[in-house]
This record gives C-alpha cells, sequence and structure tokens, in this order.
C-alpha cells in the first residue's frame, strides 16, 4: 500500500529512452544564426554501441522561405529524413529564444526527442513518453539534479556574477545533504529491521 514500487506500471517510453535534441544547445553551438547555414553530425551511443548517427542541417532565413531543423541519418536501426519548423520569440532584454514546432502538436517546443522504432522528431507531449524523473527514487532524482547543476556550472562564461555561482553551488550541496540524509534513513531502517529480525529469532529459540 503505497510502499516503494507499488502502483500502477506504465510500459511506454521515457525520456532517457529516446534520442533528444535540445533548441538551446544548438544556439549555443552557433547552429541557429540569421541568415546562415549550419551541419552538425550527431553520434548517439549506448552500452559502447551506437544507436544513432544523425545529420542535423538548420537553416535560418537563408534559402528555406522558414527556419527550419532538417535531420537525416540512422536511429534504432531507420532511416531518419525528417524537417522540423523553427519560430523565434524575441527577448524583452534582446536576442531571442528558439522553440520548435512539433509536428504532432503544432506547438512549440524547446526539445525534440525520437523514440525507439520510430522515424520522426517530435515533442515529448507529441510522442506521449514519460520523462525519466518521473520513475525515479527521491536519491536518483537527486544525483541527476546534482549533474545538471554541475553541468551548468562548469558551463558558465568566466565573466557570470559571483551571486550566479554561489547560487548554483549552494544547489549542489543541498542535494548532496539531501541524498546523505535519505541514505542515513535507510541505513537505520535496515538497522532496525535486522534488529527485530534478530529479535523474532531469539524469541523462537
Amino acid at each position: 500500500m503505497g510502499g516503494y514500487g507499488s502502483g500502477r506500471r506504465s510500459n511506454r517510453w521515457t525520456t532517457d529512452d529516446c534520442l533528444n535534441i535540445n533548441l538551446s544547445n544548438l544556439k549555443q553551438l552557433g547552429m541557429l544564426q540569421r541568415h546562415c547555414m549550419a551541419r552538425r553530425e550527431q553520434v548517439w551511443s549506448q552500452y559502447g554501441e551506437t544507436i544513432a548517427d544523425l545529420t542535423l542541417v538548420t537553416d535560418v532565413h537563408c534559402l528555406e522561405p522558414s527556419p527550419c531543423l532538417r535531420i537525416t541519418g540512422r536511429a534504432f536501426g531507420n532511416v531518419i529524413n525528417c524537417v522540423v519548423y523553427l519560430e523565434e520569440h524575441p527577448l524583452p532584454y534582446g536576442g531571442e529564444r528558439w522553440f520548435a514546432l512539433c509536428p504532432r502538436t503544432g506547438r512549440r517546443c524547446a526539445a525534440l526527442v525520437l523514440p525507439p522504432g520510430q522515424t520522426h522528431f517530435a515533442s515529448v507531449k507529441g510522442w506521449n513518453v514519460a520523462y525519466g524523473s518521473q520513475r525515479e527514487c527521491p536519491i536518483h532524482r537527486s544525483h541527476r539534479a546534482i549533474y545538471k547543476a554541475q553541468v551548468r556550472r562548469k558551463a558558465l562564461s568566466k565573466y557570470t556574477r559571483k551571486p550566479t555561482r554561489e547560487r548554483l553551488l549552494d544547489r549542489e550541496i543541498e542535494r548532496w545533504v539531501f541524498v546523505e540524509d535519505e541514505i542515513d534513513k535507510i541505513a537505520q531502517m535496515v538497522f532496525r529491521c535486522d534488529a527485530a529480525a534478530g529479535a523474532r529469532f531469539r524469541d523462537q529459540t
């Protein structure tokens, strides 16, 4: 009743099972510049084997009438050849943020996923896949948060303000403290169970 591992299970794919393309990563790589085309090869591996080898080509107001991302290659044993249209949203203080228009829902999204067995990318909602963190225990979710904070902190510019760096570091420390507390709780629970089992054994003998 409400214990770990209990409840209804779902067999649908999670984001951890899918290939992911994040628009913010493409922007950091310089692939979303006005009046430019950019090309990048991307390979995904799992357990030491290549599961996808794709070519990403972005066209931002260059040859195509609308900004788009063309994805070609092979993934999960299938041929991939799809086009996803892009949309820019101006920011209040200058610059813009890029979104993809999901081919299945028509809505804007910041990331595209490709589940195993499919041949075109769409949003998480478009493919109705679950987020991997939804099936994780609190300790695993904390480790995921720690990893994300570490990656973000390492990617900061050398001109990043000190309060921003300290805020990310504090977030890491907070999650590490939570992990240690959870591990202590598990250890105490195991100790109590062992003690109770030992007491029952002594009573029986």
